[in-house]
This record gives structure tokens, C-alpha cells and sequence, in this order.
């Protein structure tokens, strides 16, 4: 459950750093251009819901409290991820991370001179759980952001950065710095809020999940809220497609309650 909910963490990441929290009601599409996972993302008040047509699991952002809420409909249950539970996981995976390493080292030592294919059916025999070519890779270059002129997307201005890790592009995001598309400033200073938040919990699982096979995506210094981003590596790319102020029902942020609270679970 652990694995599953950071891994969602760092697939969603380029969509919630979309969400914008409004005072008035508003509903964004996201399209996702290689077709896998186009998403909705609802804003009422201080709430935002992102979800993906025809799945049951959504996710919420409550920006008063400061908190975010994975919400399973299929299991009836939800579990609410706040900055103190995930930096207490992100503690409890490093103390495991070190305390394995070890061990990991004689595995690598091992395997290193073992023929591809044979290399390859060992890593399926273990389920995917471990990336031996990323575990051996050196350490990641420093994240930087180079700017490649602006653009408007969906009624937003946004700036262009190629993201560098090291001398290679990894990155291309647009990000704008002021609300557009009809957007109030209150609103965008909201988005810039969940942003905030979403990209901070997304670093971590990303931290967490290295070694482990999950796709790596970040902004750098890039401060705003991305309206388009492209993962040079993993080839994914999402984009602001349309906004509309349509009323939204209450139902769709507080439904959850009624579902059985699941408490974050705690690693040894």
C-alpha cells in the first residue's frame, strides 16, 4: 500500500500542480497527450478534486488545512497526507534504505557480470520492486532551469523552462506566474498554495521511491504553477486543454466523509 501510494503521488504530480483553489466554483481538463490518463480537476472554495475519467480513486486538497486526501470510493476508505506524515515515512525509508545497504551492495556485486536477459529475468522474478540499473547509476546531477521563452496555454501566460539535471535536459515545463484564463488573483494565489504543497509531497516520494523503478519528475527552482509539462525521460506530457465556472456540487468534496478513515501506514 505504501509503494502504491507514492508511486500515485509521483504519477499525479504534474496534474495536481494544476489544481487551482478558486472562491468561485471552477473545472479544469487536463489532457494527457499520449492518451493514458487524461484528468478533471474541480475547484469549490478551498477545496480541489483531481480525478481520472472512469476511475474510482480521486484525489482532494483541503488548502485550510493544509492537507491532502486520497480517497479510495472502491474500498470505502480515505487517508488524509499531511506534511508531518510524510516527512516521518520519508525518516522511516532512509533508516530502512541505510540499514539495507549493505546487503544491496552484495547484490550489485553479484549481478553486475550476470548477461542481460539473465539480469533482466531476475529483476522480473522480483516483482519489478527493485531497479538494479538505477541503483547502479551515479548520483543525479543538480536540478537546474533554463529559460526558453513564453507562451499562452488555455488563457494562461507562462514562461518556458528547459529542467537540466546535470548537462541533460530531463524536462520542458510553461509556467505562469499570474492568473489568467478568468482567474482571480485570490484564486491563483490559492493554485500557488496547493502547488506548493503537491510539489513538496511529490519530492518526497520521489526520494523515497528511488532505486525502485518510479518515474523521476522535477521543476528545479521553478516557482508558479506549470499549465504544461513534458517528462523528456518517461515521454509523458500534460496539458491545460479548458476551464469552465460551472457550479459544482458539495457533494463531490465532502462525499468522503462518510467513508471509513484509514490512518497513513507506519514503516519499522
Amino acid at each position: 500500500m505504501t509503494r502504491i501510494l507514492l508511486n500515485a503521488l509521483v504519477c499525479l504530480f504534474p496534474v495536481l500542480l494544476l489544481a487551482p483553489a478558486a472562491q468561485a466554483d471552477a473545472t479544469l481538463t487536463m489532457k494527457d497527450v499520449g492518451g493514458k490518463m487524461d484528468s478533471v480537476i474541480e475547484v469549490k472554495g478551498h477545496m480541489v478534486r483531481i480525478s481520472a475519467p472512469g476511475q474510482p480513486d480521486y484525489m482532494l486538497f483541503d488548502t485550510k488545512r493544509d492537507v491532502a486526501i486520497h480517497v479510495s470510493s472502491a474500498n470505502g476508505q480515505y487517508m488524509e497526507i499531511d506534511r508531518a506524515s510524510m516527512a516521518e515515512m520519508a525518516d522511516s525509508v532512509a533508516r530502512m534504505q541505510k540499514e539495507m545497504a549493505p546487503q544491496m551492495a552484495q547484490m550489485r556485486e553479484r549481478l553486475k557480470n550476470l548477461p542481460p536477459q539473465q539480469r533482466a529475468m531476475i529483476e522480473q522474478q522480483m516483482g519489478g520492486r527493485v531497479d538494479l540499473g538505477a541503483m547502479e547509476a551515479k548520483p543525479a546531477g543538480k536540478v537546474t532551469t533554463v529559460k526558453r521563452g513564453s507562451d499562452k496555454i488555455a488563457g494562461f501566460k507562462c514562461q518556458r523552462y528547459d529542467v537540466m539535471n546535470g548537462k541533460a535536459q530531463v524536462a520542458d515545463v510553461c509556467v505562469a506566474s499570474d492568473a489568467g484564463a478568468g482567474m482571480s488573483k485570490a484564486d491563483f494565489s490559492t493554485v500557488s498554495a496547493a502547488t506548493r504543497f503537491m510539489r513538496d509531497m511529490a519530492a518526497g516520494a520521489q526520494k523515497m521511491s528511488a532505486g525502485m523503478g518510479a518515474p523521476q519528475l522535477s521543476m528545479g527552482d521553478v516557482k508558479g504553477v506549470p499549465v504544461a509539462t513534458k517528462d523528456l525521460r518517461s515521454g509523458r506530457e500534460f496539458r491545460l486543454v479548458n476551464v469552465s465556472d460551472e457550479a459544482l456540487d458539495d457533494a463531490r468534496f465532502t462525499a468522503y466523509r462518510s467513508l471509513s478513515k484509514k490512518e497513513m501506514p507506519k514503516m519499522r
